[in-house]
């Protein structure tokens, strides 16, 4: 690549005197010029070396560059480790066969590690170097540039207006992706890569008493990616009542739910049951009679002396529903209602056995 002398331009820094004595070019009024050089001319001309004096970086090494590989989109907040790094200006990507290359800003520098960001590029591997104020780039790493990710559906397709529910993204080069952004929410949520899947929480829809649809795209340096499903906003879940039965040293608890469209798992939900004294006790939920659709949950307590429970503490995902205000010991209202129903019975008897002898006297009279 051939380089125009009169492009080179500033104060005579270090960098701009290495730029312009490599590109063949000499100072001249504060400029780089083509000025061609007699036999015995000085090939450093003064005005560089004294820019250069009392400048005496070590040089830089490259351990690791995190991720070094990447979508062709590039990457945000890279990190590079290795030593003697806290000099280095820029970063610098080279292509093996591309003649121009490209440089980016570093910030976070130690002796032992910087963060920079890596520009978009071709797929296939790139060498990176670092460069010192004086110019010189040293140092030598790779990083290759592969496929774009992409966002095929999300799983559950559902979510509670709280937010905070964990959905799973599906698609290919996950690995890839920075952040998910729902349309009515801008900030980039947080995602978590492991074995292939990529996980985030969603976050909340407020003021909104319909379900309603939300745009999920992935966030992958400067670049977001539509998925091609959405995800839909529904109520919170909501338990109404509960019963406990006593079944040998264990208390077995049915929960009931009003019916809803958000498809909640077991292992979405977690129960403890409150005890005098404030005290909490698990309860084991059974996956195998809750079903995901059904409109109760059902979980043991096991090894309980009583069926003294004040309250349960029910937890769908991250949200906490306590019972002192949304679930109602129905055991012992049933209970209530079942002898209010036995003494009403026995004083409507007790009045239809009096009419009997009162009308047994009259006939016999």
């Amino acid at each position: 690549m051939l380089t125009d002398c009169s492009d080179i331009t500033g104060p005579p820094t270090s960098a701009l005197c290495s730029q312009c004595m490599t590109a063949g070019c000499s100072w001249s009024n504060d400029a780089c010029s083509w000025k061609p050089r007699s036999a015995n001319s000085d090939p450093i001309q003064d005005v560089c070396r004294l820019s250069q004096s009392g400048m005496n970086y070590s040089e830089p090494v490259i351990f690791s560059i995190m991720p070094s590989v990447l979508s062709f989109h590039g990457r945000n907040h890279a990190l590079m480790t290795g030593k003697n790094l806290d000099h280095v200006i820029r970063v610098r990507i080279q292509g093996d066969m591309n003649c121009s290359s490209k440089e980016s800003p570093v910030w976070n520098h130690t002796g032992s590690s910087l963060t920079f960001h890596i520009p978009s590029g071709d797929k296939g591997s790139v060498s990176v170097c670092a460069v010192l104020p004086d110019g010189r780039c040293l140092g030598k790493a790779t990083v290759t540039y592969r496929s774009s990710p992409s966002c095929t559906g999300l799983t559950p397709s559902t979510t509670w207006y709280s937010g905070k529910r964990r959905i799973m993204v599906l698609g290919s080069h996950l690995e890839f992706v920075e952040g998910v952004v729902h349309d009515h929410a801008p900030q980039t949520i947080r995602t978590n890569y492991s074995s292939g899947s990529v996980w985030y929480h969603t976050p909340p829809f407020e003021h909104i008493h319909q379900p309603v649809t939300s745009t999920v795209s992935l966030r992958v340096a400067n670049q977001t990616l539509a998925c091609s499903s959405q995800l839909t906003y529904h109520p919170d879940p909501e338990f109404t009542r509960y019963t406990a039965i006593k079944t040998g040293n264990n208390l077995r608890v049915t929960i009931e739910k009003r019916a809803d469209k958000l498809d909640i798992t077991t292992a979405e939900i977690s129960v403890l049951g409150v005890q005098e004294e404030n005290q909490y006790v698990e309860c084991v939920l059974d996956p195998n009679e809750t079903s995901n659709r059904t409109d109760s949950v059902i979980c043991e307590i096991k090894n309980t002396p009583s069926t003294n429970i004040k309250s349960l503490r029910i937890r769908v995902g991250t949200i906490n529903l306590d019972s002192t205000h949304t679930v109602l010991p129905s055991l012992f209202l049933l209970i209530a209602i079942i002898i209010i129903v036995i003494v009403v019975f026995l004083i409507l008897l007790g009045i239809a056995m009096a009419n009997l002898i009162f009308q047994f006297l009259e006939l016999h009279d």
